[in-house]
C-alpha cells in the first residue's frame, strides 16, 4: 500500500496525491501501534488425518489461534510446503485473523503414499494493511493414503486359523484339552468336576500355538500405480492372516528390515516408517526364527506361494 501511496505521489496531481501521502503517514504510526498486539500473539496450527482410504476426501486443516486475548489483525499470509514421493512444492495461502477461523486445503488422494505439509514461517498483517510482521513457527503433520484391500491370486493354500500344540511344562493357558491321567502328571491339572462325571482322573492340559515363521515379502515398486497394487495386496493378505490370529513377518522391498506384525496397527507403522525413509528405526523383532516355513511373495504381476 505504502508503495501504491508513492507511485500516486509521483504520477498524479501534487495537491490529490500530497494530501493522500500524508494521510497515508499520519495513519502509519496508528496502523502500528493497533496492529502489533494483534500481529504479535497471532499463530495457525496444522491438522491432517493420520491415515486416508485411497480416493477418499480428505482435509488439511489450518486454524488461526490466538495466543493470548483477541487483538485485531488483517490477514495472516503463510506458505505451505506439501512434500511427497520425494517432489516438494509450496502453495500461499492468505487466511483470516480471527481466533478459530479454518482454512481447508485438500489432500491429493489419488495415489497410495505419504503426504507431508510443514509451516516454518507465517506473516501477519496489520489492522489496516500497512505492515507485516513474519513469525517462525514450526508445524508438520503427515497423512498415510492406503490402497484398498486387492485379493491377489494363488491364495488356496493360505493358513486357517492356528494348531495349537501342549505347553512345554505344563502350567496355566487360556486354551487347554482335556486328556486321561498319565503317570507324572500333576494332581493340580485334574479337572475335579469332569473327572467325577466320567468316574476317572482327566488332566487339563494347557496349549499354546508354537512360534510362527510365516513371511510376507514384497518386491520393490517401479511408480506410484505398481506401488498401489502391491500395497493394496499386502493388505488383503494382512488382513486375512489377522482374521485367524495370525501373526507373521514382513519386509517390504529387498532392503527393507524384517518386523513382526501381530495387529493393524503395526501393519500400518510399518508402510508409514517404509514410505517415509525411517523404517530401520523401528525394533527388531525379539526373536527371528532360523527359516520360514511359509513365505508369501507378492507383486503387482503375480503372487507365488513357496513352502519350505
Amino acid at each position: 500500500m505504502l508503495t501504491g501511496a508513492i507511485s500516486f505521489y509521483a504520477l498524479y496531481p501534487y495537491w490529490f496525491s500530497g494530501y493522500l501521502f500524508a494521510v497515508l503517514l499520519l495513519l502509519m504510526p496508528f496502523d502500528l501501534l493497533l496492529g502489533l498486539p494483534g500481529m504479535l500473539t497471532k499463530r495457525v496450527a496444522l491438522a491432517a488425518p493420520n491415515i486416508l482410504e485411497q480416493g477418499a476426501e480428505g482435509n488439511l486443516q489450518i486454524t488461526t489461534l490466538q495466543q493470548k486475548r483477541q487483538f485485531p489483525a488483517k490477514c495472516i499470509k503463510l506458505r505451505v510446503s506439501v512434500s511427497r514421493d520425494g517432489v516438494l512444492s509450496r502453495q500461499r495461502l492468505i487466511c483470516n485473523a480471527k481466533r478459530g477461523s479454518r482454512y481447508d486445503m485438500p489432500i491429493d488422494t489419488k495415489h497410495s503414499g505419504v503426504t507431508t505439509f510443514e509451516l516454518k514461517r507465517i506473516r501477519t498483517v496489520s489492522l489496516i494493511g500497512l505492515f507485516a510482521l513474519p513469525v517462525r513457527v514450526s508445524r508438520k503433520v503427515s497423512t498415510l493414503i492406503l490402497p484398498a484391500p486387492v485379493r491377489p491370486p494363488h491364495v488356496t493354500s493360505l493358513p486357517r486359523g492356528v494348531v495349537f500344540r501342549p505347553k512345554p511344562g505344563g502350567g496355566f493357558s487360556e486354551d487347554y484339552d482335556l486328556r486321561p491321567y498319565r503317570q507324572g502328571d500333576q494332581i493340580r491339572s485334574v479337572h475335579w468336576k469332569i473327572s467325577a462325571k466320567f468316574d476317572s482322573l482327566i488332566i487339563r492340559e494347557p496349549l499354546v500355538p508354537p512360534p510362527h515363521s510365516r513371511l510376507i515379502e514384497t518386491v520393490s515398486w517401479n511408480g506410484a500405480s505398481e506401488r498401489d497394487l502391491i500395497l493394496g495386496r499386502l493388505r488383503w493378505i494382512s488382513d486375512y492372516l489377522q482374521k485367524w490370529e495370525l501373526p507373521y513377518f514382513l519386509r517390504i522391498g529387498s532392503d527393507g528390515p524384517v518386523a513382526e506384525i501381530t495387529q493393524p496397527a503395526d501393519l500400518t507403522e510399518y508402510i508409514y516408517r517404509y514410505l517415509e525413509g525411517t523404517v530401520r528405526s523401528l525394533p527388531a523383532p525379539a526373536a527371528l526364527p532360523a527359516y520360514f516355513a511359509w513365505v508369501f511373495k507378492v507383486d503387482a504381476a503375480e503372487v507365488a506361494e513357496d513352502a519350505g
